[in-house]
């Protein structure tokens, strides 16, 4: 789990942008607290169909571990807009709980293509997540221009 927390991409991303991890932290928690609340309707009525139609277990407990996961994602989300480091681990093992969630949930509804894209937009949240920057934390795109050259001239000076 440790490679999750510190990828080797960290301190050097491919895509370099400033995004103030209090700010994504307010997102994260806000966003994911309305995923977990619809959620945990979801997963009630899930039951409710799971009792009468039998539609079988997987799906059921895949949708449990991804509203966990949500929650984990609020949470740490909260916590990082509140300026706690800690936050950013709980987001990350959220986003982790919910990929597996909806991966279980998928074998069990037979929607692999769903789960793909659902994938790929936990790992931009992911990958937003590990290089978003605390007050105080070195910048990755320096805001200021670079100095400008000096002039150079070949031959001799101009009359």
């Amino acid at each position: 789990m440790d490679q999750l927390l510190n990828p080797s991409f960290m301190k050097d991303p491919p895509v370099k942008l400033d995004i103030p991890a209090k700010t994504l932290g307010l997102v994260c928690a806000i966003l994911a607290g309305i995923s977990t609340f619809f959620g945990v309707i979801a997963v009630l009525g899930v039951t409710a169909l799971t009792a009468a139609a039998g539609t079988g277990p997987t799906f059921l407990v895949g949708n449990v571990i991804n509203v966990i996961g949500s929650a984990l994602v609020a949470w740490g989300g909260y916590k990082m807009y509140q300026g706690d480091r800690d936050g950013k681990r709980l987001v990350i093992y959220g986003l982790v709980a919910s990929a597996i969630g909806s991966l279980i949930a998928s074998l069990g509804s037979g929607g692999l293509a769903g789960w793909i894209v659902n994938a790929a937009i936990l790992f931009a949240i992911y990958y937003l997540v590990v290089i978003s920057r605390f007050e105080g934390e070195p910048k990755l795109v320096t805001t200021t221009p670079p100095p400008s050259p000096t002039e150079r001239r070949e031959g001799p000076p101009a009359p």
